[in-house]
């Protein structure tokens, strides 16, 4: 038996040793590769996928209006200004930072959980954090954000989208229509402005009503603003993304409130 514990305790010792030593240099070599590639490429105005594919930008951050960006803030990373690239605490806020969301789209080829989350939020953390400026990690999301496919053509930035959807500039959308964009970010799919325009709709009204104050994230996870129909449960949400407990004990008024903006949207969409 103590030989056993030995020996047991020798393999943990050089486990830990040997992941520590894996993140380690994980860190090591992003650092390397964000002075090596994707500060020069900022520089160009360009963002480039780990693939090797390169994009122009289409816009930066101070193209947006103070109210757009208030708005993309208050719904995607409330705190962006204020964390070191990892918020766990503020209500609404859901799991996935700006921070963290650019990592996926600049360090990760095929992002998949796991492993790979440990590695993305020491990256997010200690080199994306640390190397580039928030104005700068703000104008790469912009540009990177996935929005749903069109006509079998994957739309990604917040200017491609606005012309895909809108056949205008994202700055000369109405806060109507930029909202429902900025629907789309969590779950393009699910949110999809042509291929459910109810659910669109639906949430658009949510974050309407969170940006009046009229509603009060209620934990970490209520990032849709309340219990989600069904419906919209069943088409693929993952799991990780929504908790109902996240929104015990229900608040009645919120609850009526959300029925009446499902109903709104599928009036909307009737018509």
């Amino acid at each position: 038996m103590k030989k056993f514990l030995k020996y047991t305790g020798k393999f943990l010792l050089l486990f830990f040793i040997g992941v520590s030593a894996y993140y380690a240099y994980s860190i090591h070599e992003a650092r390397e590769y964000t002075q090596r590639v994707v500060s020069p490429d900022f520089e160009k105005a360009q963002w480039r996928h780990p693939s090797g594919t390169l994009k122009k930008f289409e816009m930066f951050n101070n193209d947006l209006s103070k109210k757009q960006r208030e708005i993309l803030l208050k719904v995607q990373d409330p705190k962006f200004y204020a964390h070191n690239g990892i918020d766990l605490s503020t209500p609404g806020a859901g799991l996935t930072t700006i921070t963290q969301a650019i990592v996926k789209k600049l360090y990760f080829d095929n992002f998949k959980s796991g492993v790979a989350k440990i590695k993305q939020t020491l990256i997010e953390r200690f080199v994306v954090n640390d190397m580039i400026l928030k104005d700068d990690q703000l104008t790469i999301f912009v540009n990177t954000m996935y929005f749903g496919n069109v006509n079998g053509r994957p739309i990604v930035g917040l200017e491609s989208a606005a012309n895909a959807y809108y056949g205008q500039s994202a700055i000369k959308l109405t806060e109507e229509q930029y909202i429902s964009l900025i629907a789309m970010i969590v779950m393009p799919k699910t949110f999809h402005i042509i291929d459910h325009p109810e659910w669109n709709k639906d949430r658009t009204n949510r974050i309407k009503a969170l940006i009046s104050g009229k509603y009060k994230p209620k934990g970490l996870m209520d990032q849709f603003y309340g219990k989600l129909p069904q419906e919209v449960i069943d088409n693929g949400l993952p799991k990780a993304s929504y908790f109902d407990d996240a929104l015990k004990p229900a608040d009645k008024k919120s609850n009526l409130s959300n029925k009446a903006n499902a109903a709104d949207a599928k009036s909307r969409a009737a018509d």
